[in-house]
This record gives structure tokens, sequence and C-alpha cells, in this order.
């Protein structure tokens, strides 16, 4: 017998098991995805024709999935909600532009303490409207112009049949990952299709993204089960393989192996990625129901308390990286002392840069003023 997933789903306070469990993966793999040659772009290292590179180089394009899935999140969570354009600018977009502009001068703040620039506010102003201030920081921009969408993005969620919905995913599959494919496989770079052939509205993440989330937490809730879950995933994994084989192919065509330059087909397949994330979470929160009842509550408590912190934990991950020394000496503890492989390390270190955000973020959030900001 079918069980409405509103029905079984484990929640605290009104917040979903799903849902946070989302978010506490994607900010972890955002996390990795910032590790580089000790996680990130590890198979670079690695004999290209052995296991160990393919594997590695699977997870790191796996990794991809994690904006798209915030952005997924966002729409399941805002596209149902009604509230004014003044609203939406004071509480929303407002909140998001101040800790976008709060944390760029933070990171300003700590280039002058370096000694790498002098302070001056032209020089930061400039940076902040035409660049940013920390690597990570593009998406807080994507997220402020998917905010001030989203008063189209409900007329859309509201008003779109199913069918419609899977027509529009659909078209962005087909322009965003198959027609892409498709031309490099016949020109590589030296032709393409018709410019104006493009629909790059509707492959933009964030347009598809929070309607795709929107659309597979309210209009398809009961439709996982395990045999449909595993026919997604098997879908997923063959998106991978190619985009594994399409950057493989290219490095071997232009000589070039770098962070910079295999990077190319990333994204093809994030989306769908995303989705396979996504509705694996929402399947085994509603089968985690079924769990002990204490043990599920402190469960629920944990990943609310996790993934109510993941933004500042995406906010402070890259000063922990970059600037705090004894992180560096983590590699060769995880990987020379305790003999573990190279990928165990990085997820390893991962979750320390978690553990620390999430603590110092709890601190934070206890401060006045200063918890508005993560």
């Amino acid at each position: 017998m079918s069980v409405r997933v509103s029905e079984r789903m484990p929640a605290i306070h009104g917040r979903r098991l799903d849902l946070e469990l989302m978010r506490v993966i994607a900010c972890f793999f955002v996390i990795f995805n910032h590790t580089g040659e000790n996680g990130f772009f590890r198979f670079s290292l690695c004999d290209s024709g052995s296991l160990r590179f393919w594997v590695y180089l699977a997870v790191s394009i796996f990794c991809k999935f994690s904006v798209p899935l915030f952005f997924m999140v966002s729409g399941a969570l805002l596209l149902e909600r009604e509230e004014s354009l003044g609203r939406l600018w004071r509480h929303r977009i407002g909140k998001i532009a101040l800790v976008l502009l709060a944390w760029s001068f933070f990171y300003y703040l700590d280039e002058v303490w370096l000694g790498w620039r002098e302070f001056r506010l032209g020089d930061f102003a400039g940076q902040f409207l035409w660049g940013n201030w920390n690597l990570s920081f593009w998406y807080l921009y994507a997220y402020l112009a998917m905010l001030m969408t989203l008063p189209l993005l409900r007329k859309f969620a509201g008003s779109l049949t199913n069918r419609e919905f899977v027509y529009l995913f659909s078209l962005a599959f087909v322009f965003s990952s198959l027609l892409p494919v498709l031309q490099y496989l016949l020109w590589q770079e030296n032709h393409s299709f018709n410019s104006d052939f493009q629909l790059g509205w509707v492959c933009a993440q964030i347009f598809v993204c929070p309607l795709l989330g929107y659309f597979m937490r309210k209009r398809i809730p009961d439709f996982w089960s395990g045999r449909r879950l595993a026919l997604l995933w098997a879908a997923n994994l063959g998106g991978i393989l190619v985009t594994a084989g399409l950057t493989v192919w290219k490095a071997s065509l232009t000589g070039m192996l770098d962070e910079n330059h295999s990077q190319s087909f990333y994204n093809l397949f994030s989306v769908l990625n995303a989705a396979s994330v996504f509705a694996a979470c929402t399947y085994l929160a509603g089968r985690g129901a079924a769990l002990r009842r204490p043990l599920l509550r402190r469960l629920c408590a944990l990943l609310q308390s996790m993934g109510g912190c993941t933004l500042g934990i995406y906010l402070l991950h890259l000063f922990f990286h970059q600037r705090l020394p004894f992180m560096g000496r983590l590699w060769d503890v995880f990987r020379v002392r305790l003999g573990l492989g190279d990928m165990i390390s990085a997820f390893l270190y991962c979750g320390v840069i978690f553990l620390m955000g999430y603590g110092v973020t709890l601190v934070l959030k206890r401060v006045p003023l200063v918890r508005r900001l993560v």
C-alpha cells in the first residue's frame, strides 16, 4: 500500500529530515570541491589506466551536484509560499545581500591583514561589484538572482501541470546535457550548433533547479520506490561515466589535464545528479520512520542542527582550509601516519572542516546581530 511521504516523513519543529540531510551532504561536497589535488583533483596524479584514476574522477564529477541541490531545496521550501514583494526584498533578498557584503568584507580584511593589499574601500567595492572576495561566493550572487525572480518562479510552479513540468525538464536535459555531448562528439570545439538555437533561460540552474525541487517534493511525493530509485541512479551513473569519458578524451586531444581546463563537461549532468541525491534522501528519510523513535528523534535533531548551520559552514570553510596552518598537516596525519587511502583522507579532512564550521557557527548563532549573518 502506498503511504504518502508527508504522513511518514519524520520531522522536528516542522523541518523534514530529508531536506536537512540534503543540505548537510551538499555542504560536505562543497568543501570537497575545494580540496584540489589532495581530493577533488587527486585523479590527475594517478595512472590514467588504473581503476583508482577512474574512481577518483567519478567522485570529482559527482560532487558537482551540490549547488544544483541547494537550489532544489530552496525551490522545495520557497515556491509554495506566498509573500509580498516588500517582505521578499526585506527578509530574503536583503538578508542574503547583507550576508554577502559582510563576509566579503571579512575576507577583504583578511587579505589586508596578511599584507596582500592596502585598505582601500574603492578597491573592495570594485571587486565586490565585478568579482568576488571568495572563490565560492559566486553561489551567493546566483542565489540573489534566484530570489529576485522568486515571484515569477512561484507563478510557474503553481500554474504548470505535471505533464508541462516533465516537458520543461526534458527540454532542459536535451539542451544542457544531450546536445553538448553530441556537439563535442561530432566536432569537438571546431563547430557548434546554430548560436540562436538555444534555451539558456530554461537551462539556467536558478530556474530549472528550484522548479525541479518543487516538483519532486510537491507533485510526486510518492513516486520513488526502490526500483525507480535504482533506475534513476543507473541513469545518473551513466551520465557520470559519459562525463568522465569526455574529460579524458579532451585531455588526450589537448594534452592538458589541470584543474582549470578539465572541468568543461562536469556540469553536463549535474542536475540529474542532484535529482538523484534529492530522491535518495527523500526515500531514505521516509524509510527512517521504521527506526526506533528515540533514535530517530536524536538523528532528526542532529541533522536539523547541522542543516541550520550549513550557511555558516559554507561561509567559513575556505578560511579554515586556506588560513589555518595545522589543516595542511592533517593530510600527512591521515595519509602517512594513519596509512589511510587518498579518498578516505580527503573525506576525513572535509569532515574535520565541516565539524569545525559547525561548532563555530553554533557559537556565532548565539551572538546578537552576528547570528543573522550565518
